[in-house]
């Protein structure tokens, strides 16, 4: 009998997390399996607690456990609820998710069929209702990016992400893991991720990147299909330029905290690609053009203050290393 520990990490967000929890209860388990639902609260002052009180009652074909988590902070969330969890197998849903019914089939059969591997990774769709505006969708002929709406999608067949396939990586919304793996390479860092709603992630993509370079390869199952809340008030050139730019910062800083290269400075290519995409966006008569390139001028910038914060917090540990020599 397989235990699956479903684990919602949430903050003041208890008019969303009604819409998952409804979504798990209408939840296909499969009958060799157990499953049970976490709900991390982390430091939330709203009605979340009730939320959850409310739905444990009423359900009877899962337990539900609600944690609290006093410290702000996604990342010590994630933790808490890891250590907590009776599942062999952890499965990750963000509070503005809901899900299929058939994905806890899905991460049954791909756990069962799949034994050599100990990451796998679902789909997410953004949840459309077709009155968002036409420039957020990916056909466009200048996509945003990042998305404006989390999105994560390999197509309908099962695709293995390894360290020579590393384009396109998951967050955590949607993954699912063995628990050993934790054992194995750590938790979550607690030094990076958002605290509150913040844009401040990146504990995810680190957490990936350690497993793939630790030998771990991440299966991609399509049928664990998730669907992203789509807040429109988000949909906006402001909130999309910051997002781009915290984003391309916390990604190019963990990178460079982690690379072998001797020589640390912003490569001259990125500054090549700041002046290009300004001067396009200044220059483009298109709107949604114009959109594209300052999205991609933030991302840049970003990317640019990675290099100079990594670079920062490495003079910064060679400077202890010389005192603690010194003494």
């Amino acid at each position: 009998m397989m235990t699956i520990s479903i684990i919602i990490c949430t903050h003041n967000r208890a008019h969303l997390l009604k819409n998952t929890l409804n979504s798990l209860f209408n939840i296909n388990i499969p009958d060799d399996c157990m499953m049970e639902l976490i709900v991390l609260n982390n430091a939330s002052n709203d009605e979340t607690s009730s939320v959850v009180e409310m739905f444990s009652k009423g359900c009877k074909k899962f337990p539900v456990r609600m944690l609290l988590e006093s410290r702000l902070g996604k990342t010590y969330a994630l933790n808490n609820a890891i250590k907590n969890a009776n599942g062999e197998i952890l499965a990750f849903v963000d509070d503005d998710h809901t899900v299929s019914k058939g994905y806890l089939k899905a991460i049954y059969k791909a756990v069962c069929e799949s034994p050599s591997h100990n990451i796998f990774c679902g789909r997410i769709n953004p949840d459309w209702d077709g009155t968002e505006p036409h420039w957020v969708h990916d056909n466009n002929v200048y996509p945003i990016r990042p998305f404006p709406i989390p999105n994560f999608n390999l197509g309908d067949t099962v695709v293995e992400i390894s360290t020579e396939k590393v384009n396109f990586l998951p967050g955590a919304g949607n993954l699912f893991v063995r628990k050993t793996v934790f054992g194995k390479i750590g938790l979550f860092s607690e030094k990076l991720g958002p605290k509150g709603h913040n844009l401040r992630g990146g504990e995810d993509i680190e957490f990936v990147r350690r497993a793939l370079s630790h030998g771990e390869s991440i299966l991609y199952i399509p049928g664990a299909l998730q669907y992203h809340h789509v807040d429109k008030s988000k949909l906006t050139l402001s909130y999309l330029i910051k997002k781009a730019y915290y984003r391309s910062m916390v990604a190019c800083q963990y990178s460079e905290l982690n690379s072998t290269r001797k020589v640390f400075q912003i490569p001259s290519y990125l500054f090549k690609q700041a002046i290009s995409r300004f001067v396009k966006a200044l220059f483009v008569i298109r709107q949604d053009a114009r959109r594209h390139y300052l999205v991609r001028l933030a991302a840049v910038l970003g990317e640019m203050q990675g290099h100079r914060r990594s670079d920062a917090i490495r003079k910064l540990h060679h400077a202890r290393a010389d005192i603690e020599l010194q003494k």
